[in-house]
């Protein structure tokens, strides 16, 4: 995302999600947002491969690579109709490279994942949490409540592990205008390809 205020929040969201706890089972997430035959015609294909994968958006999404990062994100999808300069609805990927040959299992990186979003925000309560399909691979996430400069922001928080790479997706949104594009942003996290 090139916008300085949007990846000011980018980058608060990622420092508090980032990485590998707690589970706290309530209600279940929607994942009913596979892409099918009927939706293709509808969609947009980006392509990164410097990390070799590529993910459907829906038409009116604006995918953009991220500017250098040492956070791992790669690319941002930005909500139709949002102002670029001030996006508060968007859907971040980062690429974590896992250490070589340790073999980290979904449930163990979650495990950490949860742990140090715990310790990044200390009074977090995880308001649902779920296995999802992430592009035929198993697949987490939980949701979330994250306040930032007096706006209550509802967060999703996806991801899979694939050899030793972790893909997270993060969809981050104001409360009220949070199930406004939930659909897309299960589509565009459940159609990520690795190749």
């Amino acid at each position: 995302m090139k916008s300085n205020h949007s990846l000011g929040l980018m980058v608060l969201l990622t420092f508090a999600l980032f990485i590998p706890g707690c589970y706290a089972q309530s209600e279940s997430l929607n994942t009913s947002g596979a892409v099918g035959l009927s939706d293709l015609r509808e969609m947009q294909l980006y392509e990164n491969a410097e990390n070799d994968f590529r993910v459907t958006y829906p038409t009116g999404w604006i995918a953009e690579d991220a500017d250098a990062n040492d956070m791992g994100l790669v690319a941002g999808f930005l909500a139709p109709g949002v102002d670029m300069n001030s996006s508060s609805i968007y859907i971040t990927l980062q690429v974590e490279a896992l250490p070589e040959g340790m073999n980290l299992t979904l449930a163990q990186y979650g495990k950490a994942a949860l742990g140090n979003l715990k310790k990044a925000l200390p009074d977090l309560q995880i308001l649902a949490e779920s296995d999802i399909p992430m592009g035929g691979q198993p697949g987490h996430a939980v949701v979330y409540n994250l306040m930032s400069d007096g706006t209550e922001y509802k967060v999703l928080r996806a991801w899979t592990v694939q050899g030793d790479v972790a893909y997270v997706f993060t969809y981050n949104a104001p409360v009220g205008r949070y199930d406004e594009f939930a659909k897309d942003a299960s589509k565009i996290i459940g159609s990520l390809a690795v190749a």
